[in-house]
C-alpha cells in the first residue's frame, strides 16, 4: 500500500508540483485546504504533512498546532520571512517562494528519517529534572526512581518528546495502544494517575502533565 504525503494548502501550487513526482516513488498524495484540514486531520495516517502556511499568522499557529497534536510524523512548513512560529522536533520551515528542488530534497530526507513514533526511541530523554532511560524504562524524578510498565514507558516518552503540546485522545491511544477507538478512555486515565504519583510533587494537583478538558494533555516543562 503506497504510504500518504498529506499537503495542505489553499492553492494547487505544491500539490501540483509534487504529484508529477513523489507517486513515481511509491506515494500517493492527498491534499486537504486548510480549513478541510482541521475537519479531517486527524482521521489520516500520512507519512509526511506539507503545510504551505496561509497569510494569516492566527490561522497558520492554528493549523501548525493542530498538525502537531494529531500527527507524529514529520510536518514541512512553507512561510513567509515575516512569519513567526514556534518550532518543535520534527518540523522543517522552508521559506517561501519556494524551491522545488530544496523543497523535494527537504521532503524525501524527512520520509528517509521517519519512523511510527511508537517504535522510535531516544536512548536517554531530559526534561526537567525528569529522565528517562529508553533502554531499561527506568524513570528518575530527583532522588526518586521508577521502573515503568512498557504502557507507562511508551506513554511518557510520548509526551517528553512533544513537550508544550496538546495531544489529544485519539492520538495517544494511537501512538501508545496502537487503536483507532477513543471512545472509552478510563484505561488513559488510569495510566495518566500512575504518571503523575511518579512524575508531580503534588499528583492531585499537576504541574507537568495537565488536563486539557474535553480534548487531551498537555506536558508542560521548563527544558
Amino acid at each position: 500500500m503506497p504510504k500518504e504525503i498529506l499537503i495542505i494548502e489553499d492553492g494547487d501550487t505544491i500539490a501540483g508540483l509534487l504529484r508529477r513526482s513523489l507517486p513515481q516513488k511509491g506515494y500517493t498524495v492527498v491534499v486537504l485546504d486548510c480549513q478541510q484540514a482541521l475537519l479531517d486531520t486527524q482521521r489520516r495516517h500520512p507519512s509526511l504533512v506539507l503545510l504551505d502556511a496561509p497569510e494569516d499568522p492566527d490561522l497558520a499557529r492554528t493549523l501548525c498546532q493542530h498538525v502537531r497534536s494529531t500527527q507524529s510524523c514529520p510536518l514541512i512548513m512553507l512561510v513567509d520571512s515575516s512569519t513567526s512560529l514556534e518550532t518543535t522536533e520534527g518540523t522543517e520551515c522552508l521559506p517561501k517562494p519556494v524551491d522545488f528542488v530544496a523543497l523535494l530534497a527537504t521532503a524525501e530526507t524527512s520520509l528517509k528519517q521517519a519512523r511510527p513514533a511508537r517504535v522510535r526511541a531516544l536512548r536517554v530523554l531530559r526534561r526537567g529534572q525528569l529522565v528517562l532511560d529508553a533502554k531499561t524504562r527506568l524513570l528518575t524524578n530527583g532522588e526518586r526512581h521508577y521502573r515503568l510498565t512498557p504502557k507507562e514507558f511508551l506513554l511518557l516518552r510520548l509526551f517528553m518528546t512533544r513537550p508544550r503540546q496538546v495531544l489529544t485522545h485519539k492520538l495517544i491511544l494511537r501512538e501508545v495502544w496502537n487503536t483507532e477507538y477513543d471512545g472509552d478512555i478510563r484505561t488513559l486515565h488510569v495510566h495518566i494517575c500512575w504518571l503523575r504519583s511518579k512524575i508531580e510533587a503534588i499528583p492531585h494537583q499537576p504541574e507537568l502533565l495537565r488536563t486539557v478538558r474535553g480534548v487531551g494533555y498537555r506536558f508542560d516543562t521548563s527544558s
